[in-house]
């Protein structure tokens, strides 16, 4: 008989987490149902995350828990591997990773339920102090330096540059499209797509290539790709969905300090500059990049990263968590406090102070990222056992 397939079990509690948001691909259902045909268990593991009795009495439980305490709670469950021969130590593992993807799904539940619950009334003072998640919008800057505000523009062709008609759709997408005129770009002729913090934006290049921005990032592009490359700009973090050319390398520069290059792949370029270094995730294709100090090719699931300071160091990634941003999630998989807090001022536009130490706090869980940052804060604040208040739009951190 064959083994069972082992499963990483934040992925497990990742692809649950947005089964009850329903943001699950064909592809990530069909792997969640192959995981939750693996045992009885594993089903119901789902409906316990499904019902909402369970879960509370599982939050009010998890609130007092530690790693600690969970990972004796596991030990406890499934035995010691003290005991376990060779031929019994698959078999054991497998079921290591049943029951850890059980405590980190419900873990993870907690967090589902807290996002899920009905919000508190507030008082007035609280209404006026409360903190909206991002949303769709940015400026658009035109090759004449006009700017178009496209949270207020209304939906339809608002512009026309070198060729092509600039079309803003209703859900929040920018698309250029050629007009059928004779006219093309220029090298000089390039538009800029600035997003603020706060916001989100979803773009298709003139080449059909698709580019989903997140807050406090931009993209400078030409409004014709002309030449013998399709060369854009970035600062922040962008996913590149690029379209096929094996004529032309789709080239991106991030911020003079490194470039990728591709022919048609999909892959998340994050760069902020108040991050330590810049991260590029390949989920699809091959791509290769360029620094000052060295270049790397990836593969799919792989990450380069590039501190400024040293040769590329190229590492697995855990794509959950890389493209959680895009898929309507927080996802943090042990991720350090102040990595954690610089994503979320970022989406929710807020500045941080902190009044304790949390350079040995790291986070872990699921929420989506369309609900009040006060109710990131407080699982945050369970998790962690750091307290916050909100004033005006800063948020502060203390003991």
């Amino acid at each position: 008989m064959s083994d069972k397939k082992l499963y990483d079990p934040f992925h497990i509690s990742s692809l649950l987490a947005r089964k009850l948001y329903g943001t699950l691909t064909a592809s990530e259902e069909a792997e969640l149902e192959a995981w939750l045909n693996e045992s009885a268990g594993n089903r119901a593991t789902l409906e316990k995350l499904l019902n909402e009795g369970t879960r509370k009495q599982e939050i009010e439980r998890l609130q007092e828990f530690d790693g600690e305490t969970a990972l004796k709670s596991v030990r406890a469950r499934i035995g010691h591997p003290e005991s376990a021969g060779r031929k019994t130590l698959k078999s054991y593992m497998k079921r290591i990773a049943a029951a850890a993807a059980i405590v980190i799904a419900i873990s993870a539940g907690f967090w589902i339920y807290k996002v899920k619950s009905p919000a508190p009334q507030l008082s007035y003072q609280e209404e006026r102090a409360e903190i909206s998640p991002g949303a769709n919008k940015a400026i658009l800057v035109l090759s004449n330096g006009d700017k178009i505000d496209l949270q207020a523009a209304k939906n339809g062709n608002i512009a026309y540059q070198a060729g092509a008609v600039v079309n803003k759709q209703a859900d929040g997408k920018l698309d250029y499209r050629g007009d059928g005129s004779a006219q093309t770009g220029t090298a000089d002729e390039s538009n800029t797509l600035h997003v603020p913090k706060g916001g989100q934006y979803e773009l298709t290049l003139p080449d059909g290539t698709r580019v989903w921005l997140n807050a406090a990032s931009s993209l400078t592009f030409p409004v014709a790709f002309n030449g013998k490359e399709r060369l854009v700009r970035l600062s922040g973090e962008a996913y590149f969905e690029v379209a096929k050319n094996a004529g032309k390398s789709f080239l991106v520069n991030v911020d003079g300090k490194q470039t990728v290059e591709v022919l048609g792949t999909h892959f998340n370029i994050k760069a902020y500059n108040d991050d330590p270094d810049i991260r590029t995730t390949l989920l699809e294709g091959s791509v290769k990049i360029i620094s000052k100090n060295s270049h790397a090719i990836i593969k799919p699931g792989q990450m380069a990263v590039n501190n400024l300071e040293a040769p590329l160091s190229v590492r697995n990634a855990d794509l959950d968590e890389v493209m959680g941003w895009k898929n309507g999630l927080f996802v943090f998989n042990d991720e350090h406090m102040e990595d954690v807090l610089r994503i979320v001022a970022r989406w929710y536009d807020v500045d941080v102070e902190y009044q304790t130490d949390v350079s040995q706090k790291k986070l872990r869980g699921i929420v989506s990222k369309y609900k009040s940052i006060r109710e990131l804060l407080d699982n945050i604040t369970i998790t962690s056992g750091i307290h916050y208040k909100i004033e005006g739009r800063r948020v502060i951190l203390m003991n």
